[in-house]
């Protein structure tokens, strides 16, 4: 395991804790005048055994600012390591340090593991049979310990372990278990909404009912031309209701600015969630993002998830190690090795109210949980779900940087904060979402079989009865640089709001029940729409463009309907251009920098290669590649913007 790999011997700790030691007793005597209290139980115990009081009482200081137990804010503080710390006051209080013996011991089943997560204590059998405690050395259970171990003999009967051995601990011992309920999420609770339950089949009378029904509609259309103009105006329609509500959309209001004002000892503990695979290259970025977060550490439980056998990331982290109290989860063996999956283990053993999601190159706004627990706290209990904006910070990589952070400026600063207002569902980013933790768990997490987890996730908490709202705070991330791996990642994206809408139209009737006519039809326009769109823009664009060359387009109509017909679908689709451009203009003017709006031009080119993806995803889940995550590739840019302060 990760915290077996980083321990320093022997020689070195003690050297280590020596020197620091030294270096804090210059302030001892100024400490001790500024804390006329009594050191609580757990730092009585590290005085007694050498620790300078220094540190302990800034701790202490520390502990009173943010309304956290002195062992967590000690933990936290950076000054020494998890190892050092727990292992010094297992000396002190006369009890053992949880080594590789305890994660051999008894299997631990899902939902003594999340328990056990929470109360942070796990009981076992030893080898020689006798009843063994293991306890996370975290919050008041080291007062206790403490005090109840004050002058008693040295006992093997209870062993320590710092939050990252504690949680490695428990992956081991749970195991299976652990990779069974990570893969099964929400089908516990709604396996209908499920990938799980396989996409609707249709059987072979439908099958043959089907290929009949649109072999006479082709005879039909060729026979009577009126048909087929008829069909294509209703098409038409659906792509006009589309256009307008995109419009409709960019003069929709936004989020007003939250300034957090909660006071520290107030906050409540906060899960962070980091799912990471094959993700070497942004380990010292990724750590650095989540240490510069502007909370109380030892109010952040954050979890940095991997799968088992990633060797290359372990080793990244090994070689840059996390400050204590940041747990490095390894995940057991099972499938699907989705980002699904690896969140639904971290909400397993999620100890915070609230719950943020963040992406491996992610760098969030350090103010981003304040400002999430400062909407909670306004919005009705109802609300379950707040979606940061995420905005693009290496435009300057290439012409598909460019557009992708236009893409990102009209979704996440234009419609979806529109959206919100407008209180409609919402179709979630992939992080910076900020969840209660208490109505995650209703639902059951995320589906691990989803390969767009989060726009799934949108729509299941709407179903349930929740809203999603959106807030200010920023989160930047990076684009890809090139066009396979853009390729790749969109058409995993296009194949997830593909696969989410043939997962919730299974019942369309009890849909429409759950959501009600407007948000029901909210829905429709933005996920299956988006893929719609996206697959019949390249078919069209085709069309016009060949109509265009040949001259087609501008020859006179032979008839009166023809001309109105065709009048129409010009119209409509100047209109869906103009919805984009308007979009991703607002967008440009909202986040971006003003020399991007250039590449606005070429947008009838980059929704063409949106078009190739989804055609792409749609072949994929056609050849039962329904679940295939096709992994992006973060760290490649070498042109990341800083992002601006907030």
């Amino acid at each position: 395991m990760l915290h077996e790999t980083a321990l320093l011997t022997a020689r070195d700790r003690d050297a280590s804790v020596e020197a620091r030691l030294a270096g804090s007793r210059a302030f001892d005597v100024e400490a001790r005048a500024h804390q006329a209290a009594p050191l609580p139980p757990e730092f009585a115990a590290l005085e007694r055994a050498g620790f300078a009081p220094g540190p302990l009482y800034a701790a202490l200081a520390d502990a009173e600012r943010a309304g956290v137990e002195p062992f967590d804010a000690l933990l936290c503080s950076g000054r020494f390591s998890e190892t050092e710390l727990v292992g010094a006051l297992a000396r002190a209080i006369g009890v053992d340090v949880a080594g590789a013996d305890d994660a051999l011991g008894a299997p631990v089943d899902a939902d003594a593991l999340a328990l056990s997560a929470a109360n942070g204590h796990l009981a076992s059998l030893d080898a020689s049979g006798e009843l063994r405690f293991v306890v996370a050395a975290r919050g008041v259970a080291m007062r206790r310990l403490a005090r109840a171990r004050r002058g008693q003999p040295r006992t093997r009967s209870i062993a320590l372990a710092g939050p990252r051995a504690f949680a490695n601990l428990l992956a081991s011992r749970a195991g299976p278990a652990l990779a069974a309920r990570a893969a099964e999420g929400p089908q516990r609770v709604a396996p209908e909404m499920t990938v799980a339950q396989g996409l609707p089949r249709l059987g072979r009378r439908t099958k043959c009912a089907i290929a009949a029904g649109g072999g006479a509609l082709m005879l039909a259309t060729f026979l009577w031309p009126i048909l087929g103009a008829a069909l294509l105006a209703a098409l038409g329609l659906v792509f006009a209701a589309m256009n307008g509500f995109r419009l409709f959309l960019c003069f929709g209001g936004g989020d007003a600015r939250i300034d957090p004002r909660i006071a520290r000892a107030s906050l409540p503990v906060y899960t962070v969630l980091v799912a990471l695979h094959r993700e070497a290259a942004v380990i010292p970025s990724l750590l650095a993002a989540l240490e510069n977060l502007d909370y109380p550490a030892a109010k952040l439980d954050i979890k940095i998830l991997l799968e088992a056998g990633d060797v290359e990331t372990l080793a990244a982290l090994a070689a840059r190690p996390p400050r204590a109290g940041i747990e490095v989860l390894v995940l057991p063996p099972g499938g699907p090795k989705t980002k699904p999956r690896a969140l639904n283990a971290g909400l397993l053993c999620a100890r915070g109210e609230f719950l943020a999601v963040f992406d491996a190159e992610d760098r969030p706004d350090p103010k981003q949980l304040r400002v999430a627990v400062e909407a909670f706290r306004r919005e009705p209990r109802d609300v379950a779900c707040l979606q940061a904006r995420l905005a693009i910070d290496n435009h300057a990589d290439g012409w598909l940087c460019r557009h992708f952070a236009i893409e990102y400026a009209a979704l996440f600063d234009v419609v979806l904060p529109a959206l919100s207002a407008l209180r409609l569902p919402i179709p979630l980013g992939g992080t910076s979402n900020h969840f209660r933790v208490s109505a995650l768990r209703r639902i059951g997490g995320w589906d691990a079989a989803n390969v767009t987890e989060d726009a799934d996730l949108g729509l299941r908490l709407a179903r349930f009865g929740y809203a999603t709202r959106t807030i200010p705070s920023v989160t930047w991330e990076e684009a890809p640089t090139t066009l396979k791996p853009w390729i790749r990642q969109r058409t995993r994206w296009m194949k997830g709001f593909m696969v989410t809408t043939a997962v919730h139209s299974r019942r369309p009737l009890e849909l429409l029940a759950e959501l009600g006519a407007l948000k029901f039809l909210a829905v429709q326009l933005t996920i299956p729409g988006v893929a719609l769109t996206a697959l019949a823009y390249p078919a069209l664009a085709a069309m016009f463009l060949f109509d265009g060359l040949t001259g087609a387009l501008l020859s006179p109509a032979e008839t009166y309907l023809e001309g109105v017909l065709l009048g129409f679908h010009v119209v409509n689709m100047i209109i869906g251009f103009s919805a984009g451009l308007a979009c991703g203009w607002m967008g440009v003017d909202r986040r971006c920098p003003q020399r991007l709006w250039t590449t606005l031009f070429t947008l009838p080119v980059y929704w063409f290669l949106v078009g190739c993806a989804a055609w792409r995803a749609a072949w994929q889940i056609a050849t039962a590649r329904t679940s295939d995550w096709e992994k992006t590739t973060h760290g490649v840019s070498r042109r990341r913007a800083t992002p601006p302060q907030a």
